[in-house]
C-alpha cells in the first residue's frame, strides 16, 4: 500500500511540475494591460509578414484609427523589408518573435540567444525600436524569461485568444473581438497562412467597438520610448 501511495505521489508531482515547463499557447497565460488603459484594447498579430494579408490588415487598421503590436518572424521580416518598413510607417509597433519560430523550451541558450539576437538584429536594421518578445506558441519556461531580459526585451503575452491559425470561421473571430474589455492583449496572426478570416472578423469588429467607445493601442510593454 505504502509502495503504491509513493507510485501515486511521484506520478503527481511529475505532472505538476510538468506544468511549469512551458506554457503553450492554449495555457491562457493572462497578461492583460492594468489600467489607466480604461477604454483600450490591444491587438497584436504574430507571425508576419504575411504578404497581402499583412498589407490588408495595415488598410483596415488605418480605416479604424486603430495602432497594434506587430511581432515579426525574423526570417519572414529578411524576406520582405517592404512590409516591415510598412508597419512602422503606419504607426505600429515591432515585437521580436524568433528567427523562424521555434520552441523556445527546446533549444539550448545559446541557440535562445540566436534566435532572439539575430531577429533583433535585423528589425532594429530596418529603424525599429524593439522592447518587447513573444515566445511562438506562448512557451516559455525560467531560462526562455533569462535569455529575454538579457537581451533587454520584455515577454509580451496575451489573455484573448482568437485562435484565428485554425480558421474558425469569421464569426468566431468576431465573437472574440467583440467580447474583449479595456486593457486585453488579443493575439491574432497577419502571417503563417489564409488569414483572410482574420481580415474579414477585423472588417467586421473594429467599427463595432470603435462605436462603442474603445480605443486601439500599443501594449505598453512594446510602445517606444
Amino acid at each position: 500500500m505504502n509502495h503504491f501511495r509513493l507510485l501515486v505521489t511521484a506520478a503527481a508531482a511529475a505532472i505538476i511540475g510538468s506544468l511549469f515547463i512551458a506554457a503553450p499557447a492554449n495555457a491562457q497565460d493572462t497578461d492583460p494591460v492594468d489600467d489607466p488603459w480604461d477604454d483600450t484594447i490591444f491587438l497584436t498579430f504574430d507571425d508576419g509578414p504575411g504578404g497581402s494579408y499583412t498589407d490588408e490588415i495595415l488598410a483596415v487598421l488605418a480605416e479604424n484609427d486603430a495602432q497594434a503590436t506587430f511581432f515579426l518572424l525574423g526570417e519572414n521580416a529578411q524576406r520582405d523589408p517592404a512590409r516591415s518598413q510598412a508597419v512602422l510607417e503606419a504607426g505600429h509597433a515591432i515585437g521580436n518573435h524568433t528567427w523562424d519560430h521555434p520552441n523556445m523550451t527546446t533549444l539550448t541558450r545559446a541557440e535562445m540567444d540566436s534566435q532572439i539576437g539575430t531577429a533583433q538584429t535585423l528589425l532594429e536594421g530596418y529603424g525599429a525600436e524593439v522592447n518587447c518578445f513573444r515566445p511562438p506558441y506562448g512557451a516559455y519556461n525560467t531560462e526562455v524569461n533569462n535569455a529575454i531580459a538579457a537581451a533587454g526585451l520584455q515577454r509580451q503575452m496575451w489573455n484573448v485568444d482568437t485562435e484565428d491559425w485554425s480558421r474558425p470561421g469569421v464569426d468566431a473571430i468576431v465573437d472574440d473581438l467583440l467580447g474583449a474589455t479595456p486593457g486585453d492583449v488579443v493575439l491574432m496572426h497577419d502571417g503563417g497562412g489564409d488569414r483572410s478570416q482574420t481580415v474579414e472578423a477585423l472588417e467586421i469588429a473594429l467599427p463595432q467597438l470603435a462605436e462603442q467607445g474603445y480605443k486601439f493601442g500599443i501594449t505598453p510593454k512594446c510602445s517606444p520610448a
